[in-house]
């Protein structure tokens, strides 16, 4: 009789550790408390960084946020008040940013996004080739949005900042004009005779001059009067005619 029921313990057995293990289960997932907490949607936390982003940033230019994907196997509790983004620097710049995200609730948890952002303007390009030495006309310029991100300013966005400016280069069509490419043409060279022009409030003088060294518009250079054989400083004013005052 005893080996009959312990037969049919055996045989009951494994039907009674299955049964065990459904209940186990049944706790775990429809327990009170379990079967109501969410996790927070990677859509969620993306927009909080736009939205902070778009607080943040600083430029009238158009702009382009592309965000680096929160991890899908990330499982975060659902944030019970609103989202809370923030940066280590407190700076939003051009590349990439560092986008933290924190949950102020009674669960509280944070983690850090990374976002790429774009810049867009209108700026002067090369409607054709140049070569080296070339003086820029409005025929060589165009206007076209360009992404701006890395060129710290050191663009054009208007014609007469780079008209009558001679390229240091060759440079392709298409090519972003930058103040690296360029120099202002020499209006006088050495050796060259000019005018030198002496303006004051009462009397105006005109002497032949010998230029000492190169200019360029604006530029001082060193001038030999003709007449006394005198050096002098002048301002180069355009091809041929340099001004000093006394």
């Amino acid at each position: 009789m005893l080996i009959s029921f312990g037969r049919v313990i055996n045989r009951a057995f494994p039907m009674i550790k299955n049964i065990f293990i459904m209940l186990i289960l049944f706790w775990t997932f429809f327990a009170p408390g379990y079967a109501d907490q969410r996790s927070q949607s990677p859509a969620s936390i993306s927009e909080a960084v736009k939205n902070f982003i778009a607080q943040k940033i600083n430029t009238s230019a158009e702009y382009e946020i592309s965000l680096i994907p929160v991890d899908s196997q990330l499982k975060l509790p659902e944030c019970t008040e609103p989202l809370e983004a923030f940066t280590t620097t407190g700076l939003i710049k051009a590349g990439r940013n560092s986008i933290g995200i924190r949950c102020p609730a009674q669960t509280k948890w944070s983690i850090f996004t990374s976002s790429v952002i774009k810049f867009y303007q209108q700026v002067l390009v090369l409607s054709k080739p140049v070569q080296r030495g070339e003086i820029i006309t409005s025929q060589h310029l165009a206007l076209e949005k360009r992404d701006v991100s890395n060129l710290r300013d050191d663009f054009f966005t208007e014609a007469q900042q780079v008209e009558n400016k001679q390229a240091i280069r060759q440079m392709p069509a298409g090519t972003i004009l930058s103040l690296r490419n360029f120099v202002d043409p020499k209006l006088i060279k050495r050796g060259d005779k000019v005018i030198i022009s002496a303006i004051q409030p009462a009397f105006a003088i005109r002497m032949n001059g010998i230029a000492v060294m190169d200019g360029a518009k604006g530029q001082t250079i060193r001038i030999k009067n003709q007449n006394s054989g005198r050096i002098i400083n002048a301002t180069v004013v355009e091809s041929g005619l340099v001004a000093v005052n006394y």
